[in-house]
């Protein structure tokens, strides 16, 4: 019988747990374009209420989540933002604030741990001028997946804050892993969310959910969200059977579920960090590990071909460059396996490129 595959390319391959299933099955539902249905009202209630925040609104998709806050704060075409330029609005969003809003998107340096040059930020905010763009939003990232899931530091949130200030500027946070953050923050939820303006915030990400994310403002930011959303085709009707899935995972979240995908990754890093033909970001924060490939004969396709033959699943990131991701399917055990099969094929790199077994 084969082997399943320990699955690490990403955290949004997780199962439903059993208790969601049960939960979804029996959901208390109604029509949610109508806002009549209880579980989604409860949902965006419960997350509203967690971050301080006046009101919240549920979607399919952090993706679409992002693009209708980006389209809620930038309501003129000619409108441009200030990201990252390895954050994930940027990087894979396929540049849908320019494709539905008319919106362009200015990039700023992201330094390794996730955050950015304040002073770049400002240089890049537009002055009021007709030749060029006009500045209408910071968006952030936290954790922040390209940069190896850091967790940005509170300084960066209190001086971005008093920057945004200075330049009436509302901030967006992409929280596809708010939870992985979290977990590690000196900062409490409400914390964090009072130095921005608007944050998306993710269910199938660590909390193991199918389906969903939300966004969370104030109410006038949600109005106009309500009206995009029936725009962009996010208009669910009973989506109540996904949004108790999402509870179920809040819940779990508020047991410490995420504590074992942290600890995971950093046994991992652990056993690889001083492999020959391997070396590893430099802060493992979450559950994201970055490693990359050192050898003449193997990158990143081959050795994700290595570990797919010992039934183990990685991202081929970029050149050289393969990422692992931890989740709450993945158990103590398989992460003991991905270690020593890291440790067979560093073994092989190690025999192709060292002359007489040096």
């Amino acid at each position: 019988m084969k082997q399943h595959n320990i699955d690490l390319r990403s955290d949004t391959v997780t199962k439903p747990t059993n208790e969601m299933r049960t939960t979804m099955f029996s959901a208390n539902v109604g029509d949610d374009v109508f806002e009549e249905d209880p579980s989604v009202q409860q949902l965006q209630t419960t997350f509203a209420d967690y971050f301080g925040k006046e009101s919240a609104l549920f979607f399919p998709s952090g993706t679409m989540s992002n693009l209708t806050a980006i389209l809620s704060w930038c309501n003129k075409r000619g409108s441009e933002i200030i990201v990252g330029n390895n954050s994930h609005i940027f990087l894979f969003e396929q540049g849908g604030a320019a494709q539905f809003g008319g919106v362009s998107i200015h990039t700023v340096q992201n330094l390794e741990d996730g955050t950015m040059i304040l002073e770049d930020i400002k240089n890049a905010i537009r002055d009021d001028d007709i030749h060029e763009p006009s500045t209408e939003l910071i968006a952030i990232e936290n954790t922040h997946n390209a940069c190896g899931g850091k967790v940005l530091p509170k300084d960066f949130f209190v001086h971005l804050r008093e920057l945004a200030y200075e330049h009436n500027l509302p901030i967006h946070l992409d929280g596809a892993r708010i939870w992985n953050a979290l977990q590690e923050s000196e900062m409490t939820p409400i914390e964090m969310a009072s130095y921005v303006d608007s944050m998306s915030v993710c269910l199938s990400k660590g909390l193991g959910a199918p389906i969903g994310s939300l966004l969370v403002g104030n109410k006038e930011l949600i109005t106009k969200a309500k009206r995009i959303r029936k725009s962009l085709g996010g208009g669910m009707r009973q989506s109540g059977v996904v949004a108790v899935a999402g509870l179920i995972g809040f819940n779990d979240y508020l047991n410490n579920v995420l504590e074992n995908d942290h600890n995971n990754i950093k046994i991992l890093a652990s056993k690889i960090k001083d492999l020959p033909g391997f070396e590893i970001q430099d802060e493992v924060h979450t559950n994201i590990l970055f490693i990359h490939i050192h050898s003449d004969i193997h990158d990143e396709q081959s050795i994700s071909l290595l570990l797919k033959e010992k039934n183990i699943l990685v991202s081929a990131w970029s050149k050289n460059l393969i990422r692992v991701v931890t989740h709450r399917d993945i158990s103590r055990a398989e992460i003991e396996y991905v270690g020593a099969i890291f440790q067979e094929i560093s073994t092989l790199l190690c025999d192709i490129s060292c002359p007489d077994g040096e």
